[in-house]
């Protein structure tokens, strides 16, 4: 079962259509209260993140079911822009404001914003920024297959637990918190070209 696929932006527009898209999802699978709370609370975090991305994104999203899994799909395009437009928005996702990220969403919106800035093309070299500590997130708990790469809440989270007595306690304790970490089983962040995809993962 996939759900249609609604056009969203960081504007809020679609952000009322993607969540009735959540709903008919929930009322296909007969889902109790409980999950139906938890599915509406992931897709409201997305969502939120989606806000909170600088400059001009758009998207679709959609929900999948598959066996005893329910997937949050987010599916964009790394649009193109002027090195005036890129230099401009460096400087507002690097600036004080952007220390607010706070948090595993906050901190997937850095990664989104890292690769949309085009990182993967050496920003970081020819800027002196270093992308770990903007996104809060090391690069190391990205992997690369296929030409394609990936950040998985799974991986980052056993990277964290092996580092918790080692200085990083810090991670560790914001993941305990993380209402979206403790109540998703899994969330994905795959580039692949010119494309991002977000999924978050419930087991059902």
């Amino acid at each position: 079962m996939i759900t249609n696929k609604v056009y969203v932006n960081n504007k809020g527009v679609g952000r009322t259509d993607a969540l009735k898209e959540t709903e008919h999802m929930c009322d296909y699978l007969k889902l109790p209260r409980k999950s139906r709370l938890h599915i509406r609370l992931l897709t409201e975090e997305m969502l939120g993140m989606v806000s909170e991305i600088a400059g001009d994104f758009d998207a679709e999203f959609w929900v999948e079911h598959e066996s005893k899994f329910c997937r949050l799909c987010l599916e964009a395009e790394i649009t193109k822009m002027s090195s005036e437009k890129r230099n401009s928005l460096i400087e507002v996702s690097t600036s004080g404001k952007n220390a607010a990220a706070k948090g595993i969403m906050g901190k997937l919106k850095g990664i989104v914003e890292l690769y949309w800035l085009g990182y993967k093309d050496g920003v970081e070299d020819s800027t002196g920024i270093d992308f770990s500590t903007y996104t809060g997130m090391a690069m190391s708990t990205m992997s690369s297959v296929a030409g394609s790469t990936q950040w998985t809440l799974c991986d980052y989270r056993s990277k964290i637990e092996r580092q918790k007595d080692s200085g990083k306690g810090e991670e560790w304790d914001e993941l305990e918190k993380s209402i979206v970490a403790n109540i998703a089983d899994d969330i994905s962040i795959g580039i692949k070209g010119e494309t991002v995809m977000i999924v978050i993962t419930k087991e059902m």
